[in-house]
């Protein structure tokens, strides 16, 4: 039978197929009086599909089959509790079902939790129904379990468990993924498209992952690609996919699929590929784009569809997009468009992508799902996509699009030349003003940066602080009649100012930038300033008086401008460190989400994305999300990775965050090959002897230490201390920072000595530099190593030192204070034994361990915190030793933390106390 005889076979079997067996013949002479061959081919069919149903136990399933039904219909207060034979609180290994949340062809989707007091945890279950073909769907659902196995990716939904319940039915539990449709979650967002394509390169890197797995999906569709509330993609129901290997031949011989996400291989039944999920993420990304389906079916059923998929050739979606007007308005509206603007930005790439991805024979769509993000990715740089044979008029438009700017003064130019002479006349004249807007702009620079030539200053190089002093100087008589344009040199001349934490100088030039804005009525002008204001002050540790003054900002911006919206995210990113220091984790992740929705993926962008991508994971990982914190970066980094040299300097942060991510899950061996992957990327492109590599090579001594490597840590922590020494500045943070972690490094191994020279320059170094942070973790850190060496009068010193120092910017219940806090508690009690165990100082002992209790992650110091509550509760040695103990079992280093023998000092001094008060 071929293809054609047997979509007509298949339609008159759907047609025939409810009625009873006794009026088949007469049904299908009705329906076909002139073709008897066909009749008999099509009754066949039915007498098979009816044989097929005997042994399968409908009879015995009848009453599970009409309680689903009744549910259905009337709703689940109708059905009989567990007619289907499953019911809420059933146990099915260490789960505990919930209540149904789905249906398949296949079973049920329930929501479940673990139950045996492990941990806290929800799951979707799914389980199979009973008596339909026990052995092949059983088999079925092992190869679903070993493919789900086999995939680990952040956009995956992950394999917890599976097993086999009591009455022989299998069941997986997944990830349980709380979320909408892709669809409906980027209708609901109201997404635009270069938003949901950068949505849709995540599903498309998440298929990837599968396919070098040899793992085909085969049932791509919205409902399988759910959006959680916070953005994070997941793909569900790898349940049918067919593993491309001989041995999966007899499970995977069933032909699965949804008839309206079908390839037409699937449909006629030929050997599944890769090319089946590239087809159906061509219809994903043609709903995702239009907001309507390829083909026009009159009825739905499995049979009109599959007849549209290979009959039918798919319509343009820029066609599509204005063919139901009243539709076709709130689809365009759910994108931040008209109709006719939707039809003309989907008109030429984005057709030519879809319909590559859409063609009928697999060979001719993109040969892998790299392919066509790399097509994809490539429309959104405005390059030209490899699915259009364009002609030189392509090739030309697209080069105009990506060089705007650069050719946009030879079309004004064109066109003052086709205009009439009186517009000719007004557009030279505006040619004049801004070419000498340009060459006295120009001047000002030239004259700056020549000053900065040894030759012209008696062989001395000026500083960059040198190099901006002399251009304050000059910048009154530049630009005399262009006071628009000064201002912007102003503006950035202070951005560079702070950027050299240089705060007095940078103060007048952003306050005589506000009263130009101002007075011009410039409104993008004054919110630049204004952000540069709060920067301002976020350097001066007064960041409390930010957020009035982004708030104003933002109000004179309009998000639906590029330039405009970028300098809003901007402003989001600086809310960040106002929000941390406050522990407002989740709204600091609201206001990343916010920041990254204003910004496209252009080159421009890339340096604020990867910013607030940053602070983005951070707050995530410090609200205990550490899944969702990597999933932000695993994308980010991917794209990283392939960026060219200029772009490469965004690579080192971000791995350094991850390093962070990942060693918080206690994967140490990961972070440590995160952090060496950085390391190497500055060290390509700065090379091994510059200053700019030590933040990383600090970040890889931390990653070390961390594990439990400190001496592995030590020479490169040396070596990150030589190379911020060698910058010669008086205002040193990086130096600041690494002298303290190197005392902190030589303090585990034990090099007390050592340990408190780098400390002591670290004091001096944060002191010089006004760094609060850095002084009061260095005050912190040396009142430790007092501590450890007995000097209880230099430790209470530091500890107090450090507290004044911190307290303006740090609330008492922060990480940091409670550190401080801490030391000075156990600084009293080491001096004075039990007798300084008081009601009064044991409550700071139970308040301060309350405090590190309250965060998501407990550091080594929660745990010290921990022992000096015990103390209080310690009557005899021994319970000062059991106290003891328990510390030693929670840090990860055991005995070799310095924790321990700060704890052993501790315990002496009680023991010591309750002797003498037995003499």
């Amino acid at each position: 039978m071929d293809a054609q005889r047997w979509r007509l076979a298949r339609e008159l079997f759907e047609v025939v197929v409810d009625f009873p067996p006794a009026q088949w013949q007469a049904e299908l002479l009705l329906q076909c009086p002139h073709d008897a061959s066909l009749r008999e081919e099509v009754l066949q069919l039915l007498q098979a599909d009816a044989a097929a149903t005997r042994g399968t136990g409908m009879i015995e399933r009848a009453p599970d089959i009409v309680a689903e039904l009744a549910q259905q219909l009337t709703g689940p207060a109708m059905a009989a509790p567990g007619a289907a034979g499953v019911a809420s609180g059933q146990r099915l290994g260490a789960f505990r079902l919930l209540r149904e949340i789905g249906k398949g062809g296949m079973g049920a989707v329930w929501l479940a939790e673990r139950a045996d007091g492990q941990f806290q945890q929800q799951v979707a279950i799914k389980l199979i129904r009973g008596g339909w073909d026990a052995a092949e769907t059983q088999a079925r659902f092992l190869a679903e379990r070993q493919i789900l196995a086999s995939l680990q990716h952040p956009n995956i939904a992950y394999l917890v468990d599976g097993g086999v319940g009591d009455d022989g039915r299998p069941w997986l539990a997944l990830e349980y993924v709380a979320g909408k449709d892709l669809r409906q979650w980027c209708d609901t967002q109201q997404l635009d498209l270069r938003q949901r394509l950068a949505l849709f390169l995540t599903v498309c890197e998440a298929v990837q992952h599968a396919h070098q797995r040899l793992v085909v999906h085969r049932d791509l569709k919205p409902s399988n690609i759910l959006v959680s509330d916070s953005g994070v993609v997941k793909l569900l129901d790898f349940g049918i996919a067919k593993l491309l290997d001989t041995q999966s031949a007899a499970v995977s011989a069933t032909r699965l699929f949804t008839p309206e996400y079908a390839a037409p291989e699937q449909v006629r039944g030929e050997t599944v590929t890769t090319a089946v999920d590239i087809y159906a993420l061509g219809l994903v990304l043609y709903e995702l784009l239009s907001g309507q389906r390829p083909y026009k079916v009159e009825n739905s059923t499995p049979a009109a569809y599959e007849r549209a998929v290979l009959d039918q050739e798919p319509t343009r979606p820029s066609l599509i997009a204005t063919r139901d007007s009243a539709q076709a308005v709130q689809i365009a509206a759910n994108r931040h468009l008209t109709p006719a603007r939707l039809k003309r930005e989907l008109r030429g790439d984005l057709d030519a992508i879809v319909l590559k991805a859409l063609r009928k024979q697999p060979a001719q769509r993109y040969a892998s799902v790299g392919e066509l993000m790399a097509d994809v990715e490539r429309h959104l740089a405005q390059q030209p996509v490899l699915a259009r044979r364009g002609n030189w008029r392509y090739h030309a438009a697209r080069f105009l699009q990506r060089n705007a700017v650069a050719v946009l003064l030879a079309v004004v130019a064109a066109a003052a030349l086709l205009a009439g002479l009186g517009v000719a006349l007004w557009q030279a004249q505006l040619a004049r003003s801004e070419r000498d807007t340009a060459r006295q702009a120009l001047g000002f620079m030239t004259t700056l940066f020549d000053n900065a030539d040894p030759a012209k200053q008696k062989g001395e190089a000026l500083s960059v602080r040198d190099l901006l002093d002399a251009g304050v100087r000059d910048i009154r008589t530049a630009l005399p009649r262009q006071e628009n344009a000064r201002a912007q040199l102003l503006l950035t001349m202070a951005s560079a100012y702070l950027g050299l934490q240089q705060l007095a100088p940078a103060a007048p030039l952003i306050e005589e930038t506000l009263a130009i804005a101002r007075r011009r009525g410039d409104n993008v002008l004054e919110a630049g300033a204004l952000t540069q204001q709060c920067r301002l002050l976020d350097l001066g540790n007064e960041s409390e008086k930010c957020p009035a003054l982004l708030d104003r900002a933002e109000s004179l911006l309009d998000p639906h401008e590029a330039d405009q919206a970028r300098l809003i995210a901007y402003g989001l990113a600086l809310r960040v460190y106002g929000l941390q220091l406050e522990n407002r984790y989740a709204d600091m992740a609201a206001a990343m989400r916010r920041g990254l929705a204003l910004l496209d993926d252009s080159p421009e962008h890339r340096f604020l994305r990867v910013e607030l991508s940053g602070h983005l994971a951070f707050a995530l990982n410090a609200l205990d999300r550490p899944a969702e914190a990597e999933a932000v970066l695993r994308p980010l980094l991917a794209q990283l990775r392939k960026d060219n040299a200029a772009e490469r300097v965004l690579l080192p942060d971000t791995l350094g965050t991850l390093a962070g991510i990942v060693a918080a899950q206690g994967r140490s061996e990961e972070s440590i090959a995160l952090q060496r992957e950085a390391v190497a990327v500055m060290e390509s492109l700065y090379g091994k002897d510059n200053p700019a590599i030590s933040q990383q090579l600090n970040g890889l001594a931390r990653a070390l230490n961390g594990a439990g490597r400190s001496a592995e840590a030590l020479p490169l922590m040396e070596r990150t201390v030589a190379l911020d020494r060698s910058r010669g500045q008086d205002v040193n943070p990086e130096l600041a920072s690494g002298l303290c972690n190197l005392g902190v490094l030589r303090l585990q191994l034990g090099q007390e000595a050592a340990a408190l020279v780098a400390l002591d320059e670290a004091v001096s170094v944060a002191a010089r530099s006004d760094i609060v942070m850095e002084l009061g973790r260095s005050l912190l850190w040396r009142a430790s190593l007092h501590l450890l060496a007995g000097r209880q009068a230099q430790a209470g010193a530091d500890a107090h030192r450090a507290a004044e120092v911190l307290a303006p910017t740090y609330k008492p219940d922060s990480d940091l204070m409670l550190r401080i806090r801490s030391v000075a508690l156990a600084t009293r009690w080491q001096a004075q034994g039990r007798a300084a165990a008081t009601p009064e100082s044991c409550a700071e002992a139970a308040a301060i361990a309350t405090g590190f209790a309250a965060a998501a992650q407990k550091s080594a110091d929660a745990h010290f915190a921990t022992f000096l509550q015990s103390l209080c509760g310690s009557g005899m040695p021994q319970q000062a030793d059991a106290a003891r103990a328990s510390l030693v079992a929670a840090l990860p280093r055991g005995e070799q933390d310095f924790r321990v023998r700060l704890a052993d000092s501790l315990v002496a001094a009680w023991r010591g106390e309750r002797k003498h008060a037995a003499h």
